[in-house]
């Protein structure tokens, strides 16, 4: 069983763009529209296509370099709590003129869930993170407005 995922990616973006983006409870799920975390809590996140929202807990935010989320993506939106949840970090860096952004996931191994549901929840997590990173690179780089 995979407990992590994680998935690096570089963006011709300034520093300061990309974590507008990034630092967003749930901006990785489509059209959500939460307000840039400044501090742990509780974000219940709106987004096209569900009719509930969906619960994100900031646990760190150090402005330009860390963010990390905890949610239950498994379970359909239900808040986070031990059993159901896995933690999000995205970690930003200068490289170069880029920017490289590294998303980790982990926590699969502790989901209350069967071994195959708990694979299947890894497996799809790890496609989703490619897509959301290349979602991510094109509107930092494509967005007017530095």
């Amino acid at each position: 069983m995979e407990d992590r995922i994680e998935e690096r990616i570089t963006i011709r973006a300034s520093q300061d763009k990309v974590w507008r983006l990034i630092a967003r409870p749930g901006w990785w799920l489509p059209g959500s529209g939460a307000e840039p975390a400044r501090g742990p809590g509780r974000v219940a996140v709106t987004y096209r296509g569900d009719e509930r929202p969906y619960v994100v807990d900031v646990v760190r935010v150090e402005p330009q370099g860390y963010a990390s989320f905890r949610w239950a993506s498994a379970f359909g939106g239900a808040a986070p709590v031990p059993g159901n949840a896995t933690l999000v970090e995205f970690y930003l860096r200068p490289v170069g003129d880029e920017v490289g952004v590294t998303v980790v996931e982990s926590g699969f191994a502790s989901l209350d869930l069967p071994e195959a549901l708990r694979d299947s929840e890894w497996t799809g997590n790890k496609g989703g993170w490619q897509y959301e990173l290349a979602g991510l690179r094109t509107r930092a780089e494509l967005s007017p407005g530095e």
